[in-house]
């Protein structure tokens, strides 16, 4: 029951996640808004995200996982009811604001428990846990297409659900966190690799959701005939299938050499993107961006949780911190670039991002190896 509570969860947020961005021309027509406001949608969710993840690691601490997932139950279903209701962009930003609250809590209390209920495969495990969180993105922007004018019955339908599986978690046994002293669990807080693993996870979000946010809007402005929900659950596509087949390499090859080659794929699919720019080479190089970015944060978690067993709900806390910040900073600032550039420039703000993000996970791997031989 555990494991169909955890893959549901993370279905339900690459659900919506994958919608917010396929929604935006939407809600921008409903509301009356610019591409860098509609960003702040992004932005809401990770302010509400690390609000509560700046306590999350102490509240796994005292409180428990169970405790976790049912407070961001509540969250999560309160935010797309508001969301949904909202008369105005302000009403509409407190929403996500809830939801960023919600599926930070579940993403927290979901990785911390497969964490704790793994102690061999971690990168399989992790791979195939946020697989599922693909392949919500996948159904995301097809339920986007589906609602178009109605997002906000969308939103509301998808409010019950949270209610729902808040059911399912008291009905489940939680494993127990691995016991230690506080001042060993506490304590990775001082160790740097974490906090370069969680810089790499920050910039990794920008280059994601740089296509997850703003490739329908690219599309559009391409002028082509497909939908373009329809193309960015191609890319989602892509990147669940990759989650799907590549977790076990990273296993096999080991997490270093595994993120390596991963970053320098993703880094490849950008610059074909970048240098061919035509909408047929951009879907296809989208698509190779998919598969190749698949593995990077799933297996980034797993080598985190792998040094520091014995704090996977600081781990996880810290890690998703900055992956809130990745989406509050990066997003909104490729909505200000197509605002000034138009959003025909965004695999030129893909590849800068990705340049920092190469600069960062070098760097990550360095400090990896160093810590393993020393």
């Amino acid at each position: 029951m555990l494991r169909v509570f955890q893959y549901a969860g993370f279905f339900l947020l690459g659900v919506v996640g994958g919608m917010i961005g396929p929604l935006i021309p939407f809600i921008r027509h409903d509301l009356a808004i610019g591409y860098g406001a509609a960003g702040l949608l992004f932005s809401a969710q990770s302010i509400g995200s690390i609000a509560v993840l700046l306590v999350a690691g102490w509240l796994v601490h005292r409180q428990g996982v169970r405790w976790i997932l049912n407070l961001g139950s509540i969250g999560f279903a309160l935010g797309l009811a508001v969301s949904s209701l909202a008369p105005s962009v302000e009403i509409l930003l407190a929403g996500n604001v809830l939801i960023g609250i919600g599926m930070s809590l579940w993403d927290v209390g979901i990785s911390t428990s497969t964490m704790d209920a793994t102690s061999h495969g971690k990168g399989k495990a992790l791979n195939l846990l946020h697989f599922f969180f693909g392949a919500g993105a996948v159904a995301g922007p097809l339920a986007a297409w589906i609602a178009s004018d109605h997002w906000r019955l969308a939103l509301g339908v998808l409010a019950v659900v949270p209610l729902g599986l808040l059911v399912l978690i008291n009905k489940m046994p939680v494993p127990a966190t691995p016991s230690a002293p506080s001042a060993v669990r506490f304590g990775v807080y001082r160790k740097p690799l974490l906090w370069l693993i969680a810089v790499a996870l920050s910039v990794y979000c920008g280059v994601e959701w740089g296509v997850g946010a703003w490739f329908p809007s690219y599309w559009v402005a391409a002028g082509k005939g497909v939908d373009p929900n329809l193309v960015t659950s191609l890319f989602w596509l892509t990147f669940s299938l990759g989650r799907f087949f590549v977790g076990g390499l990273a296993d096999r090859w080991g997490f270093g050499r595994f993120l390596g080659l991963a970053l320098a794929a993703s880094g490849g699919a950008i610059l074909l993107w970048l240098l061919s720019p035509t909408p047929e080479i951009s879907l296809l190089a989208v698509l190779l961006l998919g598969v190749a970015l698949a593995g990077i944060y799933p297996t980034f978690v797993a080598l985190a949780s792998q040094r520091f067993p014995a704090s996977s709900g600081q781990v996880a806390s810290v890690l998703s911190i900055f992956a809130g910040l990745g989406t509050l900073l990066w997003p909104p600032l490729m909505g200000v670039w197509a605002d000034v550039h138009r959003i025909q420039s965004l695999p030129v703000s893909e590849f800068g991002v990705w340049l920092v993000l190469a600069l960062v996970g070098a760097v990550t791997l360095w400090k990896a190896r160093e810590s393993t031989r020393g």
